[in-house]
């Protein structure tokens, strides 16, 4: 961390990368990775990310180095957190959430650590994009999952988690009513250019 102009270090910078561990077939481990995580930017931790990293929607999706960074995307995703993607559209890469609670909290930290993420129904979208590097934007949106999901998982507490259920219930419900009377639902879900 940097120093703060006390002297103190400053929580607010973004932490160092840990390196990159690979399996005896070169593939990158990224369930062995990492033994902890640094607090969330939510939980005024420093964020993953100095700036943040967008979805590149000019991308190609034929290209080969945006097949590759999407494969690899998802399996890193995949490897630390069990959770299946797909493709979503030209940058953006669709993962699939147990509950519309866990994808909306999900994709405000993520958006805390820098990456660009949104959230619709039960599904998450994180960034891609052709010119993602391995060591660079690949690892970022992958350590941004990680690091969200773990705390998901293992650290929030239940009753927050049910409370968040609850407010996404009550959020579809507003829509669907707001629907009924001819109304458009107020967007509620979090969206990289609103953050």
């Amino acid at each position: 961390m940097l120093p703060h102009f006390d002297g103190q270090p400053d929580k607010r910078a973004p932490m160092a990368a840990a390196p990159l561990r690979y399996h005896e077939d070169g593939s990158v481990a990224w369930d062995a990775m990492w033994d902890s995580f640094c607090a969330l930017a939510l939980d005024g931790g420093p964020p993953h990310r100095e700036t943040r990293l967008e979805a590149d929607e000019d991308s190609d999706p034929e290209s080969a180095g945006y097949r590759s960074a999407m494969a690899e995307i998802a399996r890193g995703i995949r490897a630390v957190s069990g959770l299946a993607t797909t493709q979503a559209g030209v940058g953006w890469l669709a993962v699939a959430c147990d509950s519309a609670a866990m994808a909306r909290w999900l994709a405000e930290a993520i958006v805390g650590e820098n990456v660009a993420a949104r959230a619709q129904g039960t599904t998450l979208f994180v960034p891609c994009g052709e010119r993602y590097t391995l060591k660079g934007e690949i690892k970022n949106v992958i350590t941004a999952v990680a690091k969200t999901t773990d705390y998901w998982c293992a650290h929030l507490p239940p009753t927050v988690k049910q409370t968040l259920e609850w407010q996404a219930r009550i959020d579809a419900l507003s829509a669907r009513i707001g629907g009924w009377l001819g109304r458009r639902p107020t967007e509620r879900s979090t969206a990289s250019a609103e953050a």
